[in-house]
Formats: structure tokens, C-alpha cells, sequence
């Protein structure tokens, strides 16, 4: 393991404090006195490189969070790396093509079990081993799924499958999708048995879908749906709120969460004025207006405290478009009931945390260090 000065982690977090404090004066707020400090570690490769040319986009880390898995589609590779040592642990080969192959233009990456990991491409996905075998192709809109109209679009990049690999969990339709509604599939592996829940407190979704059609290019923007298997339950969550879903598999119920926030807005409320767009300039308006305003990161779990914790951002407006844009950063904080415990502001920090995740304790937040795989790693006093 490596520990890079705080100086070049000031140059790599864009002039983050090594060291910060937050101060809130409402009572009962849990992070009112936060504290913390930053390191930053690098990850060994040995004599191997990893390819890095895609970030984290094809990624995931292990339920136990003792291990990440980067997927290179220009190698065909899934690099294992060790996260208690930070080494290379090594590089497993997988097939393009043939009864094994993973496809081409692959969207996700999503690790299962210990032994299973999910591989999903725009149209198809299959679950596979970590020898590269592949142990189930999942065709959904090719299968009878019942319960479930034929007319919905099932197989899609929020494709997910169970822990206890029991079921598969989706939103049907796509960013493309003329529907004005939003619904969870839960879907029994073995057989196929499904059903719909609506979801209308993630429908703001789809009044900051953007699409753009010119001679030259047809370009979408949409709010990002964060979906996660937890505790025994499957939450889903969007960017563009604070209000979430969980969704009980035992009780077989789903129930939405809205919480009183106060240092932040609790959603987005200025949606674009059209949302079918063919000038390129209004285009790009609209989509600073949407990036400046309030934006949700995915739940994350910390193991070790069992909270819930989730970061907002709100980007500040640039006329400067050479200078990088800064960021407010704020951390809400949960129970395991998802009961709002605190929230504050992470007042040095001017960049959103990069694929975030918790590992003992400690928010670990993904860095380039010199084209290496590195971490910003966050300990939180509170």
C-alpha cells in the first residue's frame, strides 16, 4: 500500500482540505459536530496495468467489500483487486463471443455472490463464474414472464438479480420509453412468476429527460436510477430526489421513504421548459439549468456503524467553461430503518466523491492517480 503527501491529494481532489469540520445547530442531528480527514492510497499492480481508460464505469465491489472487480472490454478482462492489501490479486479472462461471450458494448457490471457475477450488455445480460463461465443467459423479453404484459420492456440496464440469486428486480421500459410512469419488476428466477409496483415518487425522473435530435446526432439526458440489494431488502433511488423505495421480499411490500430535510432541497424543482429538443444551443441550457440544481448519489451501507449514508451535490454555475466547476457537498445519514439521522455539509470539499462505497467504517472514494487505481479514503469523527 502506498500513501500519497496531502499535497498531491490536494491536486487529485481538486484542492479538497486534508482535514475539515461542519457545523449544524439542529438538535438531534448526529453529523451537527462532524469532523474528518482524508488519505489517499494507491493500488498496487504489480507487474500488470489496469486499465483505467473507462474510470469505474464497468464495476462493482463485493458484498463484504474485501474485493472490486473491474471489467476492460478492450482486454476482455475482469481485474480482481484485493481492497484489505490494495494489490492486483489478478486478471480473469473472459470470452467476447460464443457460449461464453459477454457481448459487446457491455453497460454493467454487477457482483451477485461470492461466486456469481452479473454481466448485462443494452439488450442481453447472463450471469457467469468467476472462471469466465457463463452460467445462466437472462432473456426476459424472450421468456414468459407472467404476471407481467408482453408489452413491457423488461430486459434493460436496470436489470438486476437478487444476492440470494431468488429474483430479478427491474424498471421496465427505457430513457426512450413514452410511458408517464414508473414501475418495479420483481420477478422469481425459477419461475418467472412476476409482478408490477408503481413507483410515482421516482417519476420526477421523467420530467428532466432530455432528448435531442439534430441531423448529426440524437443525444439523451436523464436522471440516474441507483438500485441496491441490502439487508434482506432491494431499495430504489434516483438523483433527481431525496424519496426512495424499499421494497421487502419477505412481506412482499414495497414502501416509500420522504424525510425532512432541511439544509438542502429535498428534490429537483426546475424541470426544462420542453423536453423534445433540436436546437443545440437550447439543449445546452437546459442542461445547465438541470446540472445545477440539486443532485442525489446512491445509498451506501456502512457496515461497521450500520447507517445508511447518501451525499447530495449541488454544482455552482461556471461562465468559464476551462475552468472546472465547483461543487457544495452534503452527507445525510440513516439508520438501518431509514429514519434521517443527520445531515451537514462537507464544507472543503468542492468535488462529489467518485464511486463511493464504505469499508470499515471509512468512505472510500475513487481517484487517477498517474493512470493508477486510487482511492481517497474518508474517516468520518462524529
Amino acid at each position: 500500500m502506498k500513501k500519497l503527501l496531502p499535497l498531491l491529494l490536494l491536486i487529485v481532489l481538486a484542492s479538497c482540505g486534508e482535514s475539515g469540520s461542519s457545523q449544524k445547530s439542529e438538535s438531534g442531528n448526529i453529523l451537527e459536530n462532524l469532523t474528518y480527514s482524508i488519505d489517499t492510497v494507491v493500488v498496487d499492480p504489480g507487474e500488470e496495468i489496469i486499465n483505467l481508460s473507462n474510470g469505474l464505469r464497468l464495476s462493482d465491489v463485493s458484498q463484504d467489500r474485501s474485493q472490486m472487480y473491474i471489467f476492460s472490454e478492450e482486454e476482455a478482462k475482469l481485474s480482481v483487486i484485493d481492497l484489505d492489501l490494495l494489490q492486483l490479486k489478478g486478471k480473469i479472462p473472459f470470452e467476447k463471443e460464443g457460449p461464453n461471450g459477454v457481448g459487446n458494448y457491455l453497460w454493467q457490471i454487477s457482483a451477485i455472490s461470492e461466486g456469481s457475477l452479473l454481466i448485462g450488455t443494452f439488450q442481453d445480460a447472463a450471469i457467469f463464474d468467476f472462471k469466465g463461465q457463463k452460467l445462466q443467459d437472462i432473456r426476459l423479453d424472450k421468456e414468459d414472464v407472467k404476471g407481467i404484459a408482453e408489452s413491457k420492456e423488461l430486459q434493460n440496464n436496470n436489470l438486476r438479480v437478487s444476492h440470494d440469486l431468488e429474483r430479478y428486480y427491474t424498471l421496465p421500459g427505457s430513457v426512450f420509453s413514452t410511458e408517464n410512469k414508473m414501475e418495479l419488476a420483481v420477478i422469481d428466477r425459477k419461475s418467472l412468476d412476476g409482478k408490477l409496483m408503481t413507483l410515482p415518487a421516482l417519476e420526477i425522473n421523467l420530467d428532466f429527460t432530455l432528448t435531442l435530435t439534430s441531423k448529426e446526432i440524437i443525444n439523451v439526458q436523464a436522471e440516474d436510477i441507483f438500485l441496491l440489494d441490502q439487508n434482506g431488502k432491494f431499495y430504489i433511488s434516483s438523483s433527481a430526489t431525496s424519496d426512495l423505495y424499499a421494497y421487502d421480499p419477505k412481506a412482499d411490500s414495497l414502501q416509500l421513504y420522504s424525510f425532512p430535510i432541511q439544509s438542502i432541497p429535498r428534490s429537483k424543482t426546475d424541470p426544462p421548459g420542453q423536453r423534445k429538443l433540436t436546437d443545440v444551443d437550447v439543449w445546452n441550457a437546459e442542461i445547465e439549468k438541470i446540472n445545477t440544481q440539486i443532485r442525489y448519489g446512491p445509498l451506501l451501507w456502512d457496515d461497521s456503524r450500520q447507517y445508511f449514508f447518501r451525499i447530495a451535490s449541488i454544482r455552482k454555475s461556471n461562465a468559464d467553461p476551462e475552468i472546472k466547476a465547483k461543487n457544495d457537498v452534503f452527507l445525510l445519514a440513516f439508520d438501518k430503518d431509514m429514519n434521517l439521522l443527520g445531515e451537514t455539509q462537507l464544507e472543503e470539499l468542492i468535488v462529489t466523491p467518485s464511486f463511493p462505497f464504505f469499508k470499515d467504517g471509512k468512505l472510500y472514494s475513487y481517484v487517477n492517480v498517474e493512470d493508477e487505481l486510487g482511492f481517497a479514503v474518508f474517516t468520518f469523527n462524529f
